[in-house]
């Protein structure tokens, strides 16, 4: 099904930001906020995809765009500010593209040598620092983040660009998630893959207490190998419960000989992705305090999935929610020449993830358990887990929301534990571009949807009130563009019934294009 009829300005949404607003602007304020909300909502996105004559191809190249929305005392400002990253200050001082992104191919950078220009061509270390996806924490500071391996710290109160952490040089990883995780201690994880000798999956432990580099106290607690050496997984985030983390090795994987010869070839990051729909998806179980690697062998079926929803474990058993695609032509999608123009036909058309549920039993013993039967023994799912003569256990999942969606975001005291809620966004009817906030009640499996038309909201981030109760008690932030006008608002929501509270309306002559995630802070 193509994008809807009626709405002509899809491709404004994908338009460069031209100027940035590193000195605060008042937003006008419609409806009241809750009291209590003090704090920053800070977001990250692509905001230029031109530099001089040359253009970045792929939604996910663009120069990074931080934005900052700042409640006090009933006030809402705005600001933002690019990203003062390698990438972002070459591409300005040579007026053109340098560093090669997921979609779009760079060329040798000027400043080196020409040995060190010619090497470069079949040894692409100098890895992108253009972090335009996500945040995360190690103890007090701020990282931006990409799936590469230079998280640049910030400051959260006027954006402004720090150091850089060097995880090559650390843990000769060249690449990590987007989603390090926070857990309740304050440790912050993160995983990495690395391609020197043979390639591995690492998962490191960052230190909160570093007040210096965190590489310094950080390490790797767990090395996983690859089950094909030079077909290593693509993954974008991972799960993580009170006593393990899981790691999912999926379907879509990298060719490290195709993407070794990428400059040279001159192909982009994305084109040495291959997906085999005819492959099996494994599940590693790690525990948290030694990183030993559980010895039971969990499998699926093919999939593809970017965002983990949570992970928890009840009576033995570990949970596992996932946003899942049916296969990998959503990143082909994203190309900025299909997000603007469409197809030859120029029609688009998207996919809406599924919410799935996995359900992997810990307590096996491959010579005592039953084989071919469903080891699941939680109540309200249809998830299955059989151990097979092999001594594989085959997962397959639950739907749990009537309504799929991505970009899942949940109450962050919840996370690693049991939950009831979760929020995301969808398209409003199939093949549209994500323009709906869904929120899912996984006990009941309802849902409440928010919807205006021409608007397109962001990753819904969920703020928790003082002092509650309930899971849902608080309100949920959502960055919101209007393709029609091209002006921006961010979006209050009650957590409780997705009932709009308030909006506060960016200037008009205010710039600030769509965003990937981002998080609250104070």
């Amino acid at each position: 099904m193509a994008l809807r009829e009626g709405d002509p300005h899809v491709a404004r949404l994908f338009k460069s930001v031209q100027k940035e607003y590193p000195e605060p602007v008042e937003a006008r304020l419609k409806g009241k906020l809750p009291d209590w909300l003090e704090g920053s909502l800070i977001r990250n996105g692509p905001g230029l995809f031109e530099v001089g004559e040359t253009s970045y191809k792929h939604w996910f190249d663009g120069l990074s765009l931080l934005h900052r929305f700042s409640f006090e005392k009933g006030r809402v400002t705005y600001h933002n500010r690019f990203l003062r990253s390698d990438a972002y200050t070459k591409a300005k001082k040579y007026n053109k593209i340098i560093y090669g992104e997921f979609g779009t191919v760079g060329i040798p950078d000027p400043c080196k040598n020409i040995l060190e220009r010619f090497a470069s061509h079949f040894v692409p270390i100098s890895t992108t620092d253009n972090n335009l996806i996500n945040f995360y924490k190690i103890g007090d500071e701020v990282y931006t983040s990409t799936e590469t391996n230079t998280p640049i710290q910030i400051n959260v109160k006027d954006l402004s660009t720090g150091p850089k952490i060097d995880m090559f040089r650390a843990f000769w990883t060249m690449t990590a998630t987007a989603h390090g995780q926070v857990d309740h201690d304050g440790y912050t994880y993160n995983i990495g893959t690395s391609y020197f000798t043979g390639c591995n999956y690492n998962i490191i432990k960052f230190n909160h207490k570093c007040k210096e580099d965190p590489t310094q106290e950080a390490k790797i607690i767990c090395t996983i190998p690859a089950r094909y050496k030079t077909r290593p997984s693509y993954y974008h985030s991972f799960g993580m419960t009170e006593n393990y983390f899981v790691f999912l090795e999926q379907t879509l994987f990298i060719s490290v000989p195709k993407l070794a010869t990428s400059t040279i070839l001159q192909i982009p990051v994305c084109e040495c992705l291959q997906y085999d729909p005819n492959d099996t998806s494994l599940f590693h179980v790690i525990k948290k305090t030694t990183g030993e690697v559980l010895p039971i062998k969990f499998a699926a079926g093919p999939l593809f999935g970017m965002h983990t929803i949570n992970s928890y474990e009840q009576d033995g058993q570990i949970v596992f929610d996932i946003c899942c695609f049916p296969d990998d032509s959503l990143i082909k999608k994203f190309y900025l020449e299909y997000l603007r123009n469409g197809d030859a036909n120029g029609k688009r058309n998207f996919p809406r993830a599924e919410v799935r549920r996995y359900v992997l039993p810990l307590n096996i013993d491959l010579n005592k358990t039953s084989r071919g039967v469903n080891l699941v023994t939680l109540p309200d799912t249809s998830a299955t887990a059989v151990l097979h003569d092999d001594g594989v256990v085959f997962l397959t999942h639950d739907i749990f929301s009537p309504i799929g969606f991505d970009m899942p975001n949940i109450n962050q005291r919840v996370n690693g534990r049991a939950y009831r809620y979760v929020y995301g966004n969808c398209n409003k009817a199939l093949g549209e571009f994500v323009n709906t906030i869904v929120k899912t009640d996984i006990k009941t499996r309802t849902c409440e949807v928010w919807h205006e038309d021409y608007c397109y909201p962001s990753e819904p981030v969920f703020v928790e009130a003082p002092g509650a109760v309930k899971e849902d008690d608080g309100v949920i932030l959502s960055s919101v563009l209007n393709s029609k006008t091209g002006r921006a608002f961010l979006l209050v929501l009650n957590a409780s019934d997705l009932k709009e509270l308030s909006r506060a309306e960016i200037p008009a002559d205010v710039e600030c294009g769509l965003t990937f995630h981002g998080q609250f802070v104070q």
